[in-house]
């Protein structure tokens, strides 16, 4: 699903779970609060030094102290995953515990993959997932050229924790990469994951009109060695579409394959929900496995604040 975010949604009790960024889009969802206002805001902050996002962080932690609502700030450490997700989740726990009838609005547009992924798989171990209403909102812009991608160079491969482990490589192995604005990225992916067959997914239609041919331009050389008639096209922002694609070309939900199946979201956040959903639900899980960049080009990444939308 996809649908307009409306303000509306917190006229009934509601828990804010959002997080800062150097991103002007991490405010989105937080900014239309108004005189609906929800129960609780649980504001997740990344400790990496990064002096925009400290500054984005304490207006938002701002904004949601004059709402006059409880408001609790979460650290999350990268290099700290399990620990400090461990620590994070007993916080928004006891939060939760105060409002045991309240909805839950998790707003994933600025989340780190991994950070969502943990949290999608959090929500679902305590039973909320059903329950929980997922926000995500477009930047109004994205600072790149054809020169100057979202990030730079490759770190690591990592398994997802608490997602299913990585597939047995003696089968053969069908990869499914959602391509973004960072084809170095991708093209690394396929060369260490070395498929048997590959799916290449396009956003599409792209957040603008103007953007058309943005995600081709960026995968060029990956593009050129999968081949074009491998590429199939999803929307960016309506997860349930991304279901549907991935249970056509990897196989119904309900299906074993014979193909040790690999999926690697480095498309739209939206686009990862939908990769999560299939992989909760498969009888035959795919690994979900994130390709973490050097650094991502926070000094020239995306402006302003586009549209809002709930996406489950």
């Amino acid at each position: 699903m996809k649908i307009r975010f409306e303000p509306a949604l917190f006229q009934v009790p509601t828990v804010l779970v959002c997080c800062s960024s150097h991103e002007d889009r991490c405010a989105g969802i937080l900014n239309q609060v108004s005189d609906a206002r929800p129960s609780a805001v649980a504001l997740f902050r990344h400790d990496d030094p990064n002096p925009r996002r400290d500054r984005k962080h304490r207006a938002m932690l701002d904004t949601a102290r004059r709402l006059d609502v409880d408001v609790i700030e979460i650290p999350h450490t990268k290099s700290q995953l399990g620990i400090s997700m461990a620590r994070g989740v007993r916080r928004l726990s006891d939060l939760l515990s105060k409002y045991p009838n309240a909805e839950i609005i998790l707003d994933i547009s600025v989340l780190t993959r991994v950070h969502m992924f943990m949290l999608f798989q959090w929500f679902d171990d305590i039973g909320y997932w059903d329950h929980l209403r997922i926000a995500y909102c477009e930047p109004s812009n994205y600072f790149i050229s054809e020169h100057i991608p979202l990030s730079f160079g490759l770190h690591a491969f990592q398994q997802i924790p608490g997602l299913p482990p990585c597939a047995d490589f003696s089968r053969s192995t069908h990869l499914m990469l959602f391509l973004g604005y960072e084809g170095d990225r991708a093209l690394a992916a396929f060369e260490y994951i070395q498929p048997e067959s590959t799916t290449l997914v396009i956003p599409k239609p792209p957040y603008r009109t103007e953007w058309i041919g943005w995600t081709e331009r960026f995968n060029v050389e990956i593009i050129g060695l999968v081949g074009k008639d491998q590429i199939v096209y999803a929307d960016p922002i309506d997860p349930s579409a991304v279901l549907s694609m991935m249970a056509r070309e990897l196989g119904d939900i309900d299906e074993h394959s014979e193909r040790a199946r690999v999926i690697v979201p480095t498309g739209t956040k939206p686009q990862a929900l939908g990769a999560y959903m299939y992989a909760r639900e498969a009888v035959d899980q795919p690994s979900i496995v994130y390709a973490r960049p050097l650094r991502y080009n926070t000094d020239l990444y995306s402006d302003g604040i586009g549209q809002a939308w709930r996406i489950k």
